[in-house]
């Protein structure tokens, strides 16, 4: 199988079939729906002589139709005496009429440079080939309402003759403009013959070229009176002639009466034509706007179809003021070197090396002065951005296909920023704004941002000048309400703003270059005595003065220009991003949330956003549930930094009162104008380039869908045309009562038979499918369906197709191979307008299975056909935050990455709308221009070369240029091969030109177009290795010098297209993986469904030690009698219910049999255990303290909270903290007490009792039984348990209260604490050396006594604590009952102290 044999296919190529498929194949065309993939392909039965019959019948039908035949032409078919139409009639009829003289030379230039055969007169003069054959002028008609939309093109009527002196005039316009292209340079149609003229293309292009320049690039005459009125008056005569008349009867009496339409007019009365033409209706008296414009047939729509640039370009431009004239060679360079400048930035490079940047300007050049789309440039001008090392043949790209778009991409902004700063320019002029500085800052702009800078200056410094302007012209006025900087600009506060010794651009230009140029002009005057020179009315005060000068100051250096560069500079590279939840987020974002893993950020730097988190991010503060800020990362270090660019050097005490006025100007400037600027900026720069990894990863992820090409299985070699015979087959909800649906599409994209059964338990219908499937011998079965009921099917499916490859019954062919196909198109297909139009009759899974079928067979196709229902897929997890338009737009790239490296058969495209879909997105085109020439070519029937794009005058230059390479002419008689391969017409002589060397051919044997065509076939057919002989880098070195351009890749390009033309570039087919199978099927990825999910299961059956149980997704389960219970037991009845729903923990996943085993044992389902397994991973700078400190904080107001709603039924609770019950108390007596809540818990309650003035307890109470209404049933205090508040109050408070009330009742008590009590005994023991002293006093802990001592007056003072019990007293571990027993009890510790330390001596 040779190399070009695989080619980028949407077409089963070859011949002949198996048995059964010839069998089917007679009654296709009435059996099969075509798909559209190819028309001309022919069954082993179709012979040479019934495609002449078939072409004498379409020859019949032209002529009967008004086709013009030419005399040469008839006297051909006299002189052979044959009725039979040659091949080569077709071409002639397709020559245009000569108007200008042309000597013998021309005419075998053209003959050999178009392969046509132009016929050679006696007469005196030779004619130029005529420019108004193609397009010819029509009769005047009306077309009524009900065919403003019909798709019926009507016959040409008789072309009008230009007169001599318009033809002499037409022809020196065209003789003095430049050749097409600078030719020196791109063009490649001259082939290595020196000195001879440019050949039939040519001339044609350069009048495309010179019509295009004139009216905004509208493609002039080319489409004169809006393509004019067609009449009718062809196709009314054939209706009244007599049938049976042969042809060359027709054609005599065409040639003598005309088409019978040219006195037409004189049937009806001049008033009455005059009327009906007022009167014809118009789309815009019909439709409204909104239907017009979503058919595309506004007046908008119908300038972008007749304008020579591709329609994308001007899309993207809607809405600009794009004139779509070519850029001068100076704005070429100027926009080259800001893109290469902002791709390098992109790219973390410092600066962009110069041969980096010379190919990105070369590739502007390409966008704006030559309108050439992306795909182009990328094949046939890869000299321009690659670098070709002869020595080692090795090629480097200095730019990639990503790069082009990138470029493509800031082709746009660029062009968005230049109208911005053209309009700002046109503004200041308007305004009378002639300033230096502002003058120069226009200069220098590099950014939209940067204008809008600009634009904010001019508004505060000359906003009279504004006011002036708008009060002398009309429109929308600017408000007349002045702001303060403007009300103080007007006093003498003016005057004060020179004291502070530097402006505002001064400070912008030390901080812009980190470099002190400018400084402050010291004052030797303080501020505040300075500020007293300039008061007035306004400003009575020299505070107010100096308050008024610092904001005037703050404005200036916030809206100076250079300022906000330097602070958006700073900010680009060193602002961070903090993350915290805001009170509702603490609620609502738990572990499994999305947002979880960046809801606490501290300090994450701009570049660490990559992966569209900043989306998320900004969702969150839009939903409340995220605080964002953006700040630097010091900012107390940042600020100082950039003072010192404001700051004096000076040290006297003035210079340093200036420096503090400066320090607060800067801060102001900052905190009110510049912070809040920057926050927005970067959230916005932040915003902007989360969606553009969103779209771009998105379209890289639709990108892989449809770069894949058609099925292969085993023995895919002997596919024909290497397209795969398709069954589809699918049972929809796979509900019992839904029939099973299989349709068979064949190799050529029809669908030739289909089948319904309602089911395949039954053995009479799995025989029916059985048999279906044998006849019909597909080469896979592809099966799918809407939910996981599908495995079903797939395991009966597996089941059939190893019955048949075993069986033997296929006579020879490939076993049966069977797919699980990604239906995600055939979902959307289904039931859209398209699949109603296409297959109405089929029911829906009917139609499901089709887009099945294509899917295997092509997938690109499946897609183009899906307009915006593409949004409909999923392809990244953040796409709904992004705005529809943008994220389609993005898509579509993918869609023209494809279908350009496939390209599209235009005649396949005519017939089929399926095939139709993909026109849109071939270069150069769009919906509008595509369906343009499509109905242009259905008029004609066919295109018969690609150069016929021109000739005929369906596409001007541009477009033409643009789209030449991917438009293929295929299976056509006689047709060029090179049209059906990658290689422009442009590099068609070069190609010739290779061939001839490659089969070493004389160029004297390559002397007229038919042997060059024959040459180039033979090379490809027979000898394409030959090519490899040529040595390239000569030819690139004689062209260089040839043309002034590098050819070397278009050297390489054209040897690999003659060596398999149009070979597939996309990736081979790769089966299925058993994951994603799984996930074709049950919709179930790994993220939400693996081994250690807790799972719901509904138990659908018991089988004793086996229950079988459902997923939510509807996998099966089973649950074995081990996994269903802690417990020891013996069937799984014992614990499950059939309908009852179980938590159940994922044990094991059998992801080719779609099973699932479970367990529901109690120990494998505890709540959150599978957390640690579903969570997403926290951010690399995710702020754990932060976290933390909340958390302690939420626990805190959970308890406060709890305190506050705890209610207790007693008269004495109040619902106080400590502090509220301590004042509440205050003014009452001793004893009392209140119930307040505890802060321990719910499950405890405090009690706050009066022990003396300013000294409360705090009595910590455990509920043993609580209730949130009632009083507890028992309540605990240490070791003490009551059944009630009441008897706690009485048995326990009141009792402390009276052994409190006894102690402070003794002699011994003394007030005023332990220091007071102290100072007593000393003064006891002073009176009386020898004596001791003791006495008690109210400690410091509430409940608590101290008891001092001093043993003599020389010995220390000594403290024991007494801490007061209901039932007496505790001291040194020892109960007593009363005070007396109390102080027994210690005059008894005492002596047995003395007595030791008396053994002790």
């Amino acid at each position: 199988m040779s190399s070009h044999d695989e080619d980028a296919s949407y077409y089963g190529r070859g011949r002949g079939d198996d048995a059964v498929e010839d069998a089917h194949q007679h009654n296709s065309d009435e059996e099969g729906e075509d798909l559209g993939y190819d028309h001309h392909m022919n069954d082993d039965d179709d012979d040479e002589d019934e495609e002449e019959e078939e072409e004498d019948e379409e020859e019949a039908r032209k002529v009967a139709e008004g086709f013009i035949v030419d005399d040469e032409e008839e006297e051909d078919q006299d002189s052979d005496g044959s009725t039979k139409v040659a091949v080569r009639r077709k071409k002639k009829r397709r020559v245009e009429e000569y108007d200008e003289d042309l000597d013998e030379e021309d005419l075998d230039l053209l003959e050999e440079n178009t392969g046509i055969k132009l016929s050679r007169s006696t007469g005196p003069k030779l004619k130029r080939l005529k420019r108004g054959r193609e397009e010819p002028s029509r009769a005047v008609t009306t077309k009524g309402v009900e065919d403003i939309f019909s798709d019926e093109e009507e016959a040409p009527a008789a072309r009008h003759e230009p007169s001599y002196d318009d033809r002499e005039k037409d022809y020196a316009e065209y003789e003095s403009h430049v050749r097409y292209r600078h030719r020196d340079t791109y063009d490649d149609i001259g082939d290595f013959i020196a000195d001879e003229d440019e050949d039939d293309l040519d001339e044609v292009l350069g009048e495309r070229r010179y019509g295009a320049g004139r009216d905004e690039g509208l493609a002039g005459d080319y489409y004169d009176e809006a393509r004019g009125r067609r009449g009718k008056a062809s196709k009314d005569m054939m209706d009244i002639l007599p049938q049976g008349l042969s042809e060359d009867v027709l054609v005599d009496m065409f040639d003598i009466f005309g088409d019978g339409g040219d006195y037409e007019w004189a049937l009806y009365d001049e008033e009455e034509m005059e009327a009906r033409k007022e009167k014809e209706p118009q789309l815009a008296d019909i439709f409204e706007p909104s239907e017009l414009a979503e058919r595309m047939l506004t007046e908008q729509d119908e300038e972008i179809r007749l304008r020579d640039v591709p329609e994308r370009l001007q899309m993207r431009y809607k809405g600009l003021n794009k004139s779509f004239e070519p850029a001068t060679d100076e704005q070429v360079e100027e926009e080259g070197a800001w893109v290469a400048r902002l791709l390098a930035s992109s790219k973390g490079w410092d600066q962009a090396p110069e041969k980096f940047v010379r190919s990105v300007t070369k590739v502007v050049r390409f966008f704006a002065q030559e309108f050439l789309e992306v795909p182009h440039i990328k094949d046939h001008r890869r000299d321009f951005f690659t670098q070709y090392e002869e020595k080692t043949g090795v090629t480097t790209e200095i730019l990639t296909e990503n790069d082009l778009w990138d470029i493509y991409d800031l082709d746009f902004k660029y062009q968005s920023f230049k109208e911005r700063k053209t309009a700002f320019s046109e503004f200041l002029s308007k305004c009378h704004i002639d300033n230096d500085y502002v003058n120069d800052m226009i200069r220098k702009v590099e950014k939209v941002e940067e204008i809008t800078d600009l634009m904010d200056y001019v508004n505060l410094k000359f906003s009279d000048n504004i006011n002036l302007m708008q009060q002398q012209n009309k429109g929308p006025k600017r408000p007349m309400n002045k702001s303060l900087y403007e009300l103080s600009m007007k006093t003498k506060v003016h005057g004060f703003l020179k004291a502070f010794g530097i402006s505002a651009s001064h400070f912008g230009a030390n901080y812009l270059e980190s470099n002190r140029r400018h400084f402050p002009e010291d004052s030797l005057i303080d501020p505040m005595e300075e500020a007293h020179r300039f008061v007035d009315d306004s400003f009575p005060d020299g505070t107010r003065v100096l308050k008024a000068a610092k904001s005037i100051l703050a404005q200036e250096i916030a809206y100076d220009p250079l300022v906000r560069k330097a602070i958006r500079r700073d900010w680009e590279t060193k602002a961070v991003v903090n993350v915290r939840p805001t009170e509702k987020g603490l609620t609502a974002i738990d572990e499994l949330h999305p947002m979880h893993p960046f809801r606490y950020l501290y300090q994450k730097p701009l570049s660490a956003f990559k992966d569209g988190q900043f989306l998320m991010v900004l969702k969150g503060e839009a939903d409340g549930l995220l605080s964002v800020s953006i700040t630097m990362p010091d900012e107390d270090a940042w600020f100082n930094k950039v003072s010192e660019y404001y700051m004096s050097d000076g040290y006297s005490d003035a210079v340093q009162q200036w420096n503090d006025q400066r320090k607060e100007v800067l801060e102001q400037a900052l905190k009110e104008y510049l912070v809040p600027l920057m926050d927005r900026y970067i959230r916005e720069k932040l915003r902007i380039e989360a969606q553009d990894h969103v779209c771009k990863t998105a379209s890289m992820t639709l990108y892989n869908k449809v770069n894949v090409g058609p099925f292969r299985g085993p023995g895919a070699e002997r596919y024909k045309g290497n397209m795969p015979r398709v069954l589809a087959i699918s049972q929809g909800n796979g509900l019992p009562k839904d029939p099973i649906m299989a349709v068979f599409v064949n190799q050529r994209g029809k669908v030739l038979d289909q089948i319904q059964v309602p089911n395949l338990k039954e053995e009479r219908h799995w025989k029916d499918m059985l048999e279906f499937i044998k006849s019909r011998k597909p080469n896979v079965v592809g099966v799918a369906g809407y939910n996981a009921e599908t495995r079903r099917l797939v395991k009966h499916m597996q089941t059939m197709l190893n019955e048949i490859n075993q069986s033997g019954d296929m006579g020879g062919a490939a076993e049966i191979d069977m797919v699980i196909v990604d239906d995600e198109a055939a979902r959307l297909y289904k039931n859209s307008k398209r699949a109603q139009e296409e297959f109405g009759e089929y029911p829906e899974v009917m139609r499901y299975c089709i887009s099945l079928a294509r899917r295997l067979q092509n997938p690109v196709l499946e897609y183009v056909g899906l307009g915006r229902d593409l949004l409909a897929i999923p392809y990244h997890e953040l796409q709904h935050l992004v705005p529809e338009d943008m994220l389609f737009f993005y898509l579509e790239r993918s869609l023209i990455r494809v279908v350009n490296d496939l390209g599209v058969d235009i005649n396949a495209a005519v017939r089929s709308p399926y095939l139709a879909n993909a026109l849109q997105y071939v270069c150069g085109f769009g919906p509008r221009k595509a369906h343009s020439i499509l109905k242009k070519i259905e008029a004609m029937d066919e295109l018969e070369s690609r150069t016929a794009l021109v000739l005929r005058k369906l596409t001007p230059a541009n477009t033409f240029i643009n789209c030449a390479s991917y438009l293929r002419i295929r299976d056509m008689d006689g047709a060029d091969i090179l049209d059906d391969t990658r290689i422009h017409p442009q590099d068609y002589e070069l190609a010739r030109k290779m061939a001839g060397d490659a089969l070493e051919i004389d160029e004297d044997e390559m002397d007229d177009y038919d042997s060059k065509i024959a040459i180039v076939t033979r090379l490809i057919r027979e000898y394409p290795d030959k090519v490899n002989d040529l040595i390239l880098d000569d030819y690139a070195n004689v062209l260089e010098q040839q043309y002034h351009a590098p050819k070397r890749q278009v050297l390489e390009h054209i040897k690999i297209e003659l060596q398999g033309p149009y070979k597939d570039r996309r990736h081979r087919y790769v089966r299925p993986t058993i994951d994603e199978a799984f996930v074709f099927v049950t919709g179930e990825t790994r993220q939400a469904l693996a081994e250690g999910y807790i799972v719901p299961a509904q138990i659908m059956s018991l089988r004793g030690k086996i229950a079988n149980c459902v997923l939510d997704s509807g996998i099966e389960g089973m649950i074995f009698v081990e996994n269903a219970s802690d417990d020891r037991i013996m069937n799984v009845g014992d614990v499950l219910q059939v309908g009852q729903t179980v938590n159940c923990k994922v044990l094991r996943i059998d992801r080719e049999k779609f099973v699932v085993d479970l367990s529901c044992k109690a120990s494998d389902t505890k709540p959150n255990s599978d957390l640690e397994l579903r969570k997403v991973p926290d951010d690399k700078y995710y702020d754990y303290n932060q976290e933390a400190r909340d958390k302690e904080r939420q626990r805190a107001n959970r308890r406060k909270q709890a305190r506050n709603n705890r209610m207790i039924k007693h008269p004495l609770f109040r619902s106080f903290n400590h502090r509220e019950a301590e004042e509440y108390l205050a003014n009452r007596q001793r004893g009392d007490l209140v119930i307040r809540p505890s802060s321990r818990g719910l499950d405890h309650i405090a009690i706050t009792w009066k022990v003396d003035e300013g000294v409360f307890q705090h009595v910590d109470v455990l509920e043993l039984k609580s209730n949130g209404y009632n009083a507890p049933s028992r309540l605990k205090i240490g070791d003490l348990v009551f059944e009630d508040l009441d008897e706690l109050i009485v048995t326990y408070i009141e009792a402390i209260a009276r052994k409190v009330e006894e102690l402070m009742s003794h002699p011994k008590y003394r007030v005023g604490g332990l220091d007071a009590l102290q100072e007593y005994l000393a003064s006891l023991t002073k009176a009386n050396p020898k004596m001791s002293a003791y006495g008690f006093c109210m400690s410091e802990k509430a409940g608590y006594f101290d008891l001092a001592f001093k043993l003599s007056a020389h010995s220390p003072p000594m403290r024991w604590v007494v801490k007061v019990l209901p039932d007496g007293y505790r001291l040194r571990d020892t109960s007593y009952p009363t005070a007396g027993d109390l102080i027994n009890g210690f005059k008894r510790l005492q002596a047995s102290e003395a007595r030791r330390r008396q053994r002790r001596r």
